[in-house]
């Protein structure tokens, strides 16, 4: 069995997208709201840079937008199977989505980052200070 993870698997236990070990984030709890974007500046396995310039999570945002608008349209998506009409049912669809989208946004938070670092660090096998 191979010692790396998927990069599947490294951006959904949110690891190091250079060596797919070290963690991401200080804390591993997205609902402790004091520390949600708490980052260390290095990973600490192969030392990759977490800040690759001022402001770069800035363009995570468009990310987190794509996220949750995905999101909101599964939301649509549930009400249209539960009830089978979706304008008949507006009010449940506004408190499905505003409940789900407070409940789920620290942890869209996070996955926006994750792939925007992705998108930017690419994996080295074998990877170590």
């Amino acid at each position: 069995m191979s010692d790396h993870m998927s990069g599947v698997m490294s951006t959904v236990k949110m690891r190091c997208p250079k060596c797919r070990k070290g963690q991401l984030f200080s804390n591993p709890n997205p609902y402790k709201l004091k520390t949600l974007g708490d980052m260390p500046d290095h990973c600490s396995v192969c030392n990759q840079s977490f800040r690759l310039e001022p402001g770069f999570y800035f363009g995570a945002a468009y990310v987190s937008y794509g996220l949750m608008v995905g999101w909101n349209l599964l939301m649509v998506g549930v009400i249209i199977l539960v009830y089978g009409d979706l304008f008949n049912h507006f009010v449940e669809l506004m408190v499905l989505g505003i409940i789900t989208t407070v409940i789920i946004s620290p942890v869209m938070f996070r996955y926006s980052r994750v792939l925007y670092l992705y998108m930017f660090v690419r994996y080295k096998k074998g990877t170590v200070i």
